[in-house]
Formats: structure tokens, sequence, C-alpha cells
């Protein structure tokens, strides 16, 4: 037993003689240095926008702006409105997972949809199990959509939008439909007051001839109220019961009409040439009562432009209403007529009361004219033209009268007209001196220069001598 212990301590003291010995002994061994520690890599899930697709559904754009990769699997998508929770799914469940990556962008469409407009946050849960960079990059708010806008049914809108007189003194009420559906005819009744009583009830589809007004559109009824002197008048539409309007304001329209006086109105009917080609010019009265003789007028006759005569005229006869009879005046001094000449003759009376209508009171007129000798069944050629008019409202189709007089004798004669440069074939008209024709021009052609040929023939056996007269406006 004694021999055991002794063994035993002399173990142990050998052992701990060899650790001291190591211990001692380490200073002067070489140190070997271990690696630093490398900082981790973070993932950083951002939601970059949202927006709405073409049928309403909130999209939401997720990308990793981090340097390190997302976990798969871990947090969730959620999407509040209002304030409220309106979905929530995990971002395990998107079916492009590209977003988890460095760099990796998404963009996915959510199943909530928006009607109106709303305040929409998107947010990255990741439930505390990850570490990113960032969290303030989970939460994107946006204000998404429109107001909502009831749909208004589609009415007509009317208004009486003017009152006037035409020339024949009736009382015409221009209709405008705002609305933004066509107006029925039938179902409008125009009501007329005059100086505050009524002058007259009209059914609106008996004053036109189309069944409906169309929406933005507009129609002048003319009724046949004529009126004269100066009057208040009150036009007003009323409606069937079945009829909705766009709106129930008042749908009429109050305005002070003064209508022309009956009265006499002169007017320069036409101009025209003597035998030896002096200015003639033929007075008629257009209005409802008769001119009353001594009345005088002052005429102006310009030619070419240039004034060449003034003077008064006393009207020596009766001058008949509604067209009743030609007055020819005769200027005192001659204006003879040859080649082209643009005429114009104006009148204006001595008293107001002679004249109640000043707007016809000038006419203008082109004449151009041709000397010719054309030997026996021979035919001579000329040409003219035509200038479109000064303004366009007055290019509302025309007419063209050519004379040809022979000296000495009623002629045979015949008169060929072509436009130039139309292959079509021209008009001819044939007679005995002096031939007069007419045609008219089609409106096309005074919308810009035309230029014609007439040819006038002798069908005869001798030489004929005279003048071709053409008039046109």
């Amino acid at each position: 037993m004694l021999e055991r212990a002794t063994t035993i301590l002399a173990l142990a003291t050998c052992f701990f003689g060899c650790a001291t010995q190591v211990a001692t002994q380490s200073p002067s061994a070489p140190q070997v240095s271990s690696p630093a520690p490398q900082p981790a890599l973070l993932s950083r899930l951002t939601v970059s926008d949202i927006s709405l697709n073409e049928t309403g559904k909130i999209e939401v754009m997720l990308s990793n702006t981090g340097k390190g990769p997302a976990p798969y699997g871990v947090g969730s998508l959620a999407i509040y409105v209002d304030g409220l929770l309106k979905w929530k799914d995990s971002l395990g469940t998107l079916p492009d997972q590209r977003f988890l990556e460095p760099g990796g962008a998404v963009l996915y469409t959510t199943p909530v949809e928006l009607v109106g407009r709303h305040d929409v946050r998107a947010v990255v849960d990741e439930g505390g199990k990850t570490v990113e960079e960032d969290k303030l990059s989970n939460v994107f708010p946006k204000v998404l959509g429109k107001e909502r806008l009831e749909t208004k049914p589609l009415l007509p809108g009317l208004r009486i939008t003017d009152l006037f007189l035409d020339t024949q003194r009736k009382l015409s009420v221009t209709l405008t439909n705002l609305g933004d559906s066509p107006f029925p005819l039938r179902a409008g009744n125009l009501r007329i007051s005059v100086d505050g009583l009524l002058a007259g009830s009209y059914p609106m589809e008996g004053l036109s001839n189309q069944p409906y007004l169309p929406p933005k559109g507009n129609l002048i009824f003319t009724t046949p109220l004529a009126l004269v002197g100066r009057h208040e008048i009150l036009a007003r539409v009323e409606f069937a019961s079945e009829v909705k309007k766009s709106d129930e304001e008042d749908n009429s329209l109050k305005r002070i009409l003064d209508g022309p006086s009956v009265g006499p109105d002169i007017v320069v009917k036409d101009l025209d040439l003597t035998e030896d080609l002096e200015l003639m010019i033929i007075l008629s009265n257009a209005g409802e009562t008769d001119l009353r003789k001594g009345a005088i007028f002052q005429i102006q006759v310009f030619v070419n432009d240039q004034r060449i005569s003034e003077f008064d005229h006393f009207i020596s006869e009766v001058m008949k209403a509604n067209f009743g009879n030609r007055y020819i005046v005769a200027p005192p001094y001659r204006v003879e007529i040859a080649g082209i000449s643009r005429i114009k003759v104006s009148i204006s009376p001595e008293l107001p009361s002679d004249d109640i209508r000043s707007e016809n009171n000038s006419l203008k007129k082109t004449f151009v004219i041709f000397p010719f000798k054309i030997g026996p069944r021979r035919g001579e050629e000329f040409n003219f033209s035509i200038s479109p008019p000064s303004t366009r409202g007055e290019a509302h189709g025309e007419k063209v009268r050519a004379e040809a007089r022979c000296e000495g004798g009623s002629s045979a004669l015949m008169l060929s007209f072509k436009l130039s440069g139309s292959l079509k074939g021209g008009l001819t008209f044939s007679g005995r001196s002096p031939l007069k024709v007419e045609f008219p021009v089609p409106v096309e052609e005074l919308q810009k220069e035309s230029v014609w040929s007439v040819l006038v023939t002798n069908p005869a056996g001798k030489k004929v001598e005279g003048h071709l007269i053409i008039e046109h406006p």
C-alpha cells in the first residue's frame, strides 16, 4: 500500500514539472495571428412605388437595395387603405422571388382593387426574424385613384338664344340645344307675348321640317307673327310633361324689337342701255304702300369707281307698291358706256318716310361692249371674264345677260357661249336683232376668275354691224 502511494506521488510530481516547463518555454515560441471577423452583408427590402393598373388593382414594386440577400419565405406584404388593413400575405407566396437578391426588383399585382380616391400604404414586414439596413424603406404611402363621378343621364338643355325680325318683319326665334342628347320638337311649344299680352302659341314641330334638335345644335323658327313699330317681345318654350331636361331654368328670352314701319321701299331694280349706249336707271317700289308723286331722290352714278354724275330727281308719277311698276330715270347729263365699265348707282330719299329701307338702295353691274362687223355667213369670237366678288358672302349664283344689236334692221344672229377650258358643249341661242339672252353662272365659277368665250355668227347673206353687250355682276 505504501509503495502504491509513493508511485502516484512521483507521477504527479513529474506531470506538474513538465507542465511548468512548457509554460516557461511558450514565450519564446513563434506567434500565429487569427483572421479578423468580416462584417455581415445585410439585405434592404424596399417598396419603391405603388400604383393602379388598368383594372384598378394595386401594384407594388418590391426591390432589395441592400448588399446581402433576404431569406426566402420570411416576412409578409400588407396593403392598408385609408388606415385599414385590406390584404396581407407571406412574401414566400409571391410567384417571382427575384426581389430577394441584391439589386433584384419585382412588380407584384395585389388582389386589392380601388374605386375612387384613397390613401394607400404598402408595408413589407420582416416579422423581426432578419436584420436589415433600414426599416424606413419598408413603408410606402401614396394617394391613388380618382374621385368617383356619378354617371348622369344624357338630357337635352334648351335655350332661346336670339329674337329678331326677318326681312318680312316676321318674328324669328333661335333655339339652341346645350345638352347632350337630341330634343324631339314634337314635345315643345313656343309661346310669344307682345307687350305683355299673348300673341301666339306655336307647336315647334310645325315650325321646322326636322323632327329633332341635335345636341349643341340650333334652329331658327320663323313665326307667322309680323311686327310693325317698337314692342317688347317675350318668347318662352313649354315642354311636354314626359320630357326631362338637363336643367330646370326658365327657357325664355325677353327683348325689345323695332319693327320697320309700313311704307314705300324704293330699290334700284336694274340698269340698262339706250340705243346710243347711254345709261338708264330703273327704279321700283318693293314696299307695301305707294310712293307719292313729287318725292325727291338724290342719285349718284359711279363708273369704274369714279363718280361721274350726281343729281336730284323729282318723281313725276306715283310708284305703285309691291313692284307694281318700273320707273325709268335718265341722268340729265349723258353717261355713255364703252369698253369694260363697272357701274354703281345709289339713291337716297330727301325724306326718310319716302323709303323705309336703305340696305337695297344701290346696285352694281359690269357692262362689256364689243363692236362687231361680220361678213355674210361668218362669225367673230369675243372673250370676257367674270371676277370673283369682293366679299365671299356675295357669291350666291348670278346671271349673265347678253344682247347683240345690229344697226339698221332686225338681222338674224346666233350667239354661242362656252366656258374657256371646258370640254362640255356651250350654250347656243338664235334669233333676230336685238337678240337678248340670259343664262346662270354656277356658284363655283363665281369663286374664281372665270373666262367665257362668245361666238357671234351672221347666217345672212349680207354684212352686219352692231354691238355685243355683256352684263354680269
